[in-house]
């Protein structure tokens, strides 16, 4: 039996409290939201609505979280990156960066993301063993139209990728077009219901308030059943509490909210907690993502919803608050994942990231990638037997011959975890012992930037796709 090492932040009496603090700001406080058509599903599923305050009784609570899902599977285009939930084997999945407007090239200076940009992370992703699924970025291309920026980005997801595709819609009369366009790579809405290749993302606007655009999101996404990852963005200190546990709770409760809803419009439809949270440096008024005490607070929501509600949680599990790629970027994003992966989440996000998640870079997803393989070597944990201990060896001793040639060592080699890009000594005579880990991802970025970048989609499909988002660059403009 593997046994594994767990970061459990709060004791089971904190946790108990946690959740009933959580469940007394939806039903005491509420939440505030000026959506028609939600409010008039939500007054007929037993919630308290009064204008545009909406407060959540207990019952209905509950009843929502006994409709959430236990087992479930995000699809991707090519069936072999489908993603079950729970994880089979107890690890955690891995995303992209999301929302980044900033690109950094390998060769060249940071600039807005563009569609070619989009182009080569998308092939990118594709050829990352150890990263599971995309989400948009920003796209700012002077050719496209600035209020479907979402949409053109996705036709490229749509295109190019192999793997789920995370959405965020940039305005709320996107999301019937971004629904749209999934259909139409798949076949129709009834074949998106059956095996959703992508997944949208909504956010609160901290705390317990929520924009049209991201209700719109909510609903429009019950209706077609399409899989949600509900989403916080509080910085602590600017618009939650300065304490990381004041700022959790708040963003738990902004996202329990929104799985409240969604669950009571289309009971059983896959979700993902999604709380993202920041921290604004007291003296610089900087926003920060990767310091110590805001991944306390990511432990504490991890906690709440994996195992206080037993629902599949994720936030930043990578990335950094520098600038360049340096010694501070290389320890905060390596000090992430090691600390989330040691929690119960089931996805690790912002793959790719620096700047705070302004900026997204090749380098960086690559190292992403070597860095998710080590830290899924530590969530398998070890079994510790007479076997795996070469007990029966080590009480009979080895007679001055050693281990190299012993049986047990032939039939273990292969287990120990090595990562590619690392230093491991001399190969064939070669000598590499001066490159550094970036001159290694560099070659291995020239590697892949020579495979030919995939086509998904027959040209029906693609003209179909390609008339929907005309058309709604037209409407929309």
């Amino acid at each position: 039996m593997n046994g594994r090492i767990k970061y459990s932040v709060m004791s089971p009496d904190e946790l108990a409290l946690f959740k009933n603090r959580m469940e007394r700001l939806l039903s005491e406080r509420g939440i505030t939201m000026d959506h028609p058509l939600m409010k008039e599903e939500l007054t007929a599923a037993g919630c308290e609505v009064k204008g545009n305050t909406i407060r959540f009784p207990k019952e209905a609570i509950d009843r929502a979280l006994a409709a959430v899902p236990k087992k479930f599977t995000l699809y991707a285009p090519d069936e072999r990156y489908d993603m079950v939930f729970p994880h089979p084997q107890g690890s955690f999945y891995t995303r992209t960066c999301t929302g980044a407007p900033n690109y950094l090239p390998v060769n060249g200076e940071k600039h807005y993301i563009t569609l070619n940009d989009t182009a080569e992370w998308f092939h990118l992703v594709n050829e990352m063993d150890q990263i599971d699924y995309v989400a948009l970025p920003s796209t700012c291309d002077p050719g496209v139209p600035g209020k479907a920026i979402d949409i053109f980005t996705l036709e490229q997801a749509l295109r190019i990728s192999k793997k789920h595709i995370w959405i965020q819609p940039y305005e709320a009369e996107n999301t019937h077009y971004l629904i749209e366009m999934c259909a139409a790579a798949v076949g129709g809405m009834d074949r998106l219901r059956e095996r959703p290749i992508c997944s949208f993302i909504s956010c609160s606007v901290p705390v317990l308030k929520f924009k049209y655009m991201d209700a719109e999101i909510l609903y429009e996404c019950a209706k077609a059943g399409i899989p949600v990852q509900p989403c916080a963005l509080p910085t602590a200190g600017a618009n939650t509490p300065v304490t990381v546990q004041g700022t959790a709770l708040a963003a738990c409760a902004d996202v329990l909210a929104q799985i409240v809803m969604l669950e009571l419009l289309c009971p059983g439809l896959p979700v993902i907690a999604t709380p993202l949270l920041f921290s604004m440096d007291m003296q610089t008024t900087y926003t920060l993502q990767s310091n110590t005490e805001i991944t306390f607070g990511r432990l504490l929501c991890m906690q709440a919803f994996e195992e206080g509600y037993g629902i599949p949680c994720h936030s930043y599990g990578t990335g950094t608050d520098s600038m360049t790629l340096d010694g501070q970027n290389m320890i905060e994003r390596t000090s992430l994942i090691h600390m989330m992966a040691m929690s119960d989440a089931s996805v690790l996000g912002g793959a790719g990231q620096m700047e705070t998640a302004k900026t997204i870079n090749p380098l960086a997803l690559i190292i992403d990638n070597e860095i998710f393989g080590i830290a899924r070597r530590f969530r398998a944990g070890l079994s510790v037997d007479d076997e795996t201990m070469d007990f029966e060896e080590l009480l009979e001793g080895d007679d001055g011959d050693g281990y190299l040639m012993s049986d047990h060592t032939l039939d273990h080699f292969h287990d120990a975890h090595r990562p590619e890009l690392f230093y491991k000594g001399f190969l064939h005579g070669k000598n590499d012992e001066e490159k550094t880990i970036l001159d290694r991802a560099r070659e291995k970025y020239a590697v892949l930037m020579e495979k030919e970048i995939p086509h998904m989609l027959n040209t029906e499909t693609e003209n179909k796709l390609h008339d929907i988002v005309w058309k709604a660059a037209e409407e929309l403009s």
